[in-house]
């Protein structure tokens, strides 16, 4: 089962219009150790049951069934259905687009390759449920434009790294940094989703190696094989 990491969401649940009103009457919501490892429970049962029967037909009731608590104790942690499935999708995708930082000094090649291979593993451990959430985000305008929102501040990091390889004389200069990298960033996002959701021949290692070239030779740099 994929880890909930219990990130708080990039956009708090209030401002979405759903529930705004009744966060304020929820006691328990982890102020206590115990209410901290009930709401986790919560989360992961989601995941599961989420996974399982999709998020039109995934019920409340399962959910606690799942996570070993009364139906009457989600109350205390979630207003809805809606609630707990944004808030597994806004910790998934957040540990999804949140890479590790690296050193200064780290070879630029290496640095892209670290990124794609972060991204690949995150997504396969969280394919599942990475589906249900494209699924969603197609009927449910919120959800799709929470991810917009969060695919569009990861665009624009990939930006000022093309525009920083750029100063430094290892990327095209004739290339439109913001075009690039919605272009690599979707093309990424993309092509992981066909190499864990449908069947295919695709090894991971490998291509995480091949979209690293990609990312390399788009960019116009000099491709530079995986370090020993």
């Amino acid at each position: 089962m994929p880890k909930v990491t219990g990130r708080k969401p990039a956009i708090s649940n209030a401002s979405r219009g759903r529930g705004a009103a009744e966060p304020e009457k929820r006691r328990g919501t982890g102020r206590t150790q115990r209410g901290r490892e009930t709401r986790r429970r919560l989360l992961e049962a989601a995941v599961e049951v989420f996974e399982r029967d999709g998020f039109v037909h995934a019920r409340i009731t399962d959910i606690c069934t799942a996570a070993g608590i009364s139906h009457g104790s989600f109350y205390t942690y979630f207003v809805t259905k809606e609630e707990i499935f944004t808030e597994v999708a806004d910790s998934v995708e957040l540990e999804l687009l949140t890479t590790e930082p690296t050193p200064e000094d780290t070879d630029p090649v290496q640095r892209i390759r670290l990124a794609n291979e972060h991204y690949l593993q995150v997504y396969g451990a969280n394919a599942k449920i990475m589906s249900v959430i494209h699924q969603v985000s197609t009927i449910d305008p919120e959800v799709r434009d929470i991810r917009l929102q969060r695919q569009n501040a990861f665009a624009q990091a990939i930006e000022r790294r093309i525009r920083l390889l750029q100063e430094s004389g290892d990327a095209d200069p004739g290339l439109e940094p913001a075009y690039a990298a919605h272009a690599l960033g979707g093309m990424v996002a993309h092509f992981t989703d066909r190499l864990f959701n449908t069947e295919n021949d695709f090894d991971p290692d490998t291509a995480t190696e091949q979209l690293t070239r990609i990312w390399v030779n788009a960019l116009g740099m000099r491709y530079t094989p995986k370090p020993e």
